[in-house]
């Protein structure tokens, strides 16, 4: 039996986007809105980027990171890389561990509360 796309990358089933019209993430937002934070407690956020950076997808929002950021990333790594594979490779999983890691931001009161995808 010949396996799908859907197959291949069921993955995507759990994505918290998946229950979207796809053209949230995908399309440019005309009023410069950045759909980045539906990606912040995705289950599959890292998977999605690495997904991303492996393939050269070039539109919209994966994994947290937009089209242009995702551009230099993947342009970085390859360099890093020096012909050597992407998949699998210990840089991939550090770029995608550094982009997709909680990150820490202050609340007024100047305690920090943890932001980021759930763990």
């Amino acid at each position: 039996m010949a396996s799908t796309s859907a197959d291949r990358h069921s993955w995507m089933q759990a994505a918290r986007c998946v229950e979207l019209d796809r053209h949230a993430l995908t399309d440019p937002d005309p009023r410069g809105t950045d759909s980045s934070w539906l990606c912040l407690r995705c289950p599959v956020q890292a998977t999605c980027l690495g997904w991303a950076l492996v393939t050269g997808a070039d539109q919209g929002v994966l994994g947290g990171v937009g089209p242009e950021q995702r551009r230099a990333i993947r342009a970085e790594l390859l360099a890093r890389l020096g012909g050597r594979f992407m998949a699998g490779s210990p840089e991939l999983a550090e770029v995608v561990r550094n982009q997709t890691q909680p990150r820490l931001r202050s609340r007024r009161n100047g305690q920090a509360r943890q932001l980021g995808p759930a763990r």
